[in-house]
């Protein structure tokens, strides 16, 4: 073997080290602290490394090679965690309201987007990642609509930002305009983004609400597999259609419906995680900072807005139907 190809694969191997540390210490953090997302702690953990050991850490084609390995092995393991059984044991007229809701998140964010002339790849990640279960809907739908690394990154702190928000002001809200319990259910699970802040800020209301609450949200995310074969044909004449996502869809099906692989999906799903946290944090490694600055506050404030109008939607209609 070539000096040049020893250093590029020691390279490899040292930058795919580095994010799986990174990556296990953000999984280790969310684990014990669910409102922090494992995916956007690894994310900052990369950008934070990067800061320290300088830009030349790691070449493109190192950070290339990770992303390209873990965000699709990331997409097939994600598969335990689709529930299209929730569609079983939910309200039909609370799976009709979810639907509404989630394309009320997603029409809204692209309809500012465009009146803003927002980058279109960027506002899709910020109207799939809202609709659907935050900064793990970024993370599939990036690599069908070739999403860059600063798109991600910015859709991801977006998402995060007003997904923690929510968490902490809705136990105000229910406490103030006295909320039912399965109103409070729906609010949490039907708008809040990743599933780790439903988990708190619908335990708050005890754990009949919290159970109620992650049905809801599971129905949310059982649409993953619709926003991964729809969003690309809202950018792309002709989007790639990856063999991981053929796999992530069979996949999802079989741990869903297969009784016998339900319990292996409570075992998959972490390793999903991980490796999606993996190539968040070589994404971070590779981001220069200074290169978020031109997103400014403009896709933060279109997510905020798409969010409080659904928020004010979700309550008026609960207080109307009683």
């Amino acid at each position: 073997m070539s000096e040049g190809g020893s250093a590029g694969a020691a390279e490899i191997a040292r930058g795919a080290t580095a994010g799986m540390l990174l990556a296990l210490v953000a999984y280790l953090i969310s684990y014990f602290y669910p409102s922090l997302d494992a995916l956007f702690l690894a994310l900052l953990f990369g950008m934070g490394a990067r800061a320290v050991l300088g830009g030349g850490f790691l070449s493109r084609e190192a950070v290339d090679r990770s992303v390209r390995f873990f965000i699709p092995a990331g997409i097939v393991l994600y598969s335990a965690n689709i529930p299209f059984y929730v569609f079983k044991v939910t309200n039909p007229l609370r799976i009709v309201e979810i639907f509404w809701i989630v394309a009320l998140y997603f029409a809204l964010i692209m309809a500012m987007g465009a009146m803003l002339r927002l980058e279109k790849r960027l506002t899709a990640l910020l109207a799939t990642g809202s609709a659907i279960c935050g900064a793990s809907a970024i993370a599939v739908v990036s690599p069908l609509i070739r999403a860059r690394r600063e798109e991600m990154s910015v859709a991801i702190m977006a998402i995060t930002a007003v997904g923690l928000t929510g968490a902490m002001v809705y136990p105000i809200l229910r406490d103030l305009l006295s909320i039912s319990d399965s109103a409070y259910a729906f609010l949490c699970g039907a708008t809040l983004h990743q599933m780790g802040l439903v988990k708190i800020a619908s335990s708050y209301a005890g754990e009949e609400v919290l159970n109620s609450a992650m049905a809801f949200k599971g129905v949310r995310v059982s649409l993953i597999a619709v926003a991964a074969l729809a969003v690309p044909y809202l950018l792309e004449r002709k989007p790639a259609f990856p063999l991981f996502i053929a796999g992530f869809l069979i996949l999802s099906l079989l741990f869903s419906f297969v009784e016998g692989l339900q319990a292996t999906a409570a075992l998959v799903s972490p390793f999903a995680t991980f490796a999606f946290a993996v190539a968040m944090a070589s994404i971070g490694l590779s981001i220069d900072l200074r290169s978020l600055h031109r997103a400014r506050l403009r896709y933060l404030n279109v997510t905020y807005a798409a969010w409080i109008v659904v928020l004010l939607f979700v309550l008026i209609t609960e207080e109307a139907m009683g």
